[in-house]
């Protein structure tokens, strides 16, 4: 697992971790959240959208509580990004350049999504089938990120973050590799 860190500590009670490795061509991604206190805002009660486990596209899921992996190619300046939530809402962006966002995606890209609660901790799984994502090149780096949102306000969590602003778009930020 790999542990995400908030840029800016609001004193949160709350740890998120995630963990990513591509089986033939689906990518498995998943998010393990401690809240034991329940603190996340637009996170609980945590039920896919359609009650089925298969998800759909939403716009503007990084305003609140949000769950994201970048993908970039890796001699490019190109990337994808895919955003979640634990409602099973999703998106998929594809970026020609650093914030230069070129295409809201095909959404008939296979997804599945997953939610296991226990006792404090989330663990929310999605799968996605990059067959269909004809510009990513594997191997490719990768940028595990999450936002949270809280009564306190909103943290922005990944495992590397620069010195100036978190900017989960920041080519120094794509640390790990697929």
């Amino acid at each position: 697992m790999i542990l995400l860190y908030p840029f800016a500590d609001k004193k949160e009670k709350i740890r998120i971790s995630s963990h990513y490795e591509l089986r033939d061509s689906v990518l498995h991604v998943s998010y393990l959240v401690d809240d034991k206190d329940h603190r996340i805002e637009d996170f609980y009660p945590v039920e896919p959208a359609d009650g089925t486990g298969t998800i759909f596209p939403l716009e503007n899921l990084w305003t609140t509580t949000c769950f994201e992996i970048f993908l970039k190619n890796s001699q490019e300046h190109d990337y994808y990004e895919f955003n979640f939530n634990a409602k099973g809402e999703w998106n998929i962006f594809y970026f020609s350049e650093y914030r230069q966002r070129k295409d809201i995606l095909n959404h008939s890209l296979e997804l599945k999504f997953a939610h296991q609660v226990t006792m404090e901790r989330s663990r929310l799984n999605f799968q996605i089938d990059l067959k269909k994502l004809d510009k990513l090149k594997i191997p490719c780096q990768v940028n595990m990120a999450t936002i949270v949102k809280t009564a306190l306000g909103v943290t922005y969590w990944s495992q590397k973050h620069n010195d100036q602003k978190a900017d989960f778009h920041d080519p120094n930020n794509f640390t790990l590799k697929l």
